[in-house]
Order: C-alpha cells, then structure tokens, then sequence
C-alpha cells in the first residue's frame, strides 16, 4: 500500500487541490491524496516543492492535544517578568508557528487587556491552551511562585500535518485515494 510518508522529502509539484483532496505529480505519475476530517489548511497556490510530512510538529499541539482553560489565583512579585516568561514558555513549545497571543484572545472569552488584568489582581482566567503548554506554563508558575488552576482532560488526538514550502494542511489522517 502506498503511503504519503513514502514521498517525505521527495520533490512535488501541486497539481491540483481542494478542500478535501490534493493531487500531485511525483516523477511525472498523478497522485491524489485525500484529508480525513481536515481541521486547518494554507493551500494558496501550485508549485513545486520537497513534500515534508509530520505526525509531531509545533503546528499539531493545537490538533493533538486538547485545551485546558487556565485561572491564575495569585499574583506574580513581577509582573512583567512573568508575562514576558509566559511568552518564552508559549514560544519555546510552538517554535514560533503560532502566535503566543493566540492562546490568551482566541476562542477564550477574553482579551489581552483582560489577561493583564487578570495577572495584576492575580485573580481570573488567563488563557485556553493545549496541555504541554499549559505543563510549560505550570513550571513558570513554580518559579514565579504563582498558583493556578486548569481545568480539563488531557486527551491526544493524533493528527497528520502535510508541507510543501510555506504550504501546509493538518487532517486527522491524510491517505492515498
């Protein structure tokens, strides 16, 4: 059975793509892979690129794991020091592909205003992120000497996350048609 991670690294050229497929030419063949249950997508042109494929990338966590919802309950000695540490510790789980503010103003029902509120009082919700940065997040705390508290379930979805140049597509599963 053919298989996507048996074209890592080779060159491709998108032929063809929708929201639920894409075709390529690898050594002039036509191949068309298919996304299962597809959750994110930056597909904007054709081209030819080394065909990357990953199921562990910075740009899965928020696939791969689910959300934890996080309230401070104390307030930081520094307050600028430990949002500037939060900021360290968001970056050094995504590598820089995602926004570290994203976790604070998407999907939490907060903003960043609020979140710098909610430090300074060392009262309220903080943010909604995956749990490995929440984890990173947990162990600034203790050097900070801050509580929180996060609720949720620690559940890993496995997702499959599919690059050619600055092109990607993330889907539960992505396979040969």
């Amino acid at each position: 059975m053919i298989k996507i991670e048996n074209y890592y690294n080779q060159i491709v050229e998108i032929e063809s793509f929708q929201s639920t497929y894409i075709i390529f030419k690898i050594e002039n063949k036509l191949f068309r892979f298919d996304f299962i249950n597809k959750k994110e997508a930056c597909l904007k042109r054709k081209e030819t690129g080394k065909l990357i494929f990953h199921e562990h990338h910075p740009l899965l966590i928020n696939h791969n794991e689910n959300n934890l919802e996080v309230f401070i309950n104390s307030k930081p000695e520094n307050t600028e020091m430990f949002i500037n540490d939060i900021e360290i510790s968001i970056v050094e789980i995504t590598k820089g592909w995602r926004n570290w503010k994203d976790y604070i103003e998407i999907n939490t029902g907060i903003n960043y205003k609020t979140f710098l509120h909610n430090i300074e009082k060392g009262s309220g919700k903080i943010m909604k992120a995956p749990f490995s940065i929440v984890e990173n997040i947990e162990k600034l705390c203790d050097k900070h000497q801050v509580k929180i508290k996060y609720f949720g379930e620690k559940i890993i979805t496995p997702h499959q996350l599919l690059m050619i140049n600055n092109q990607f597509i993330i889907a539960e599963k992505i396979k040969l048609a």
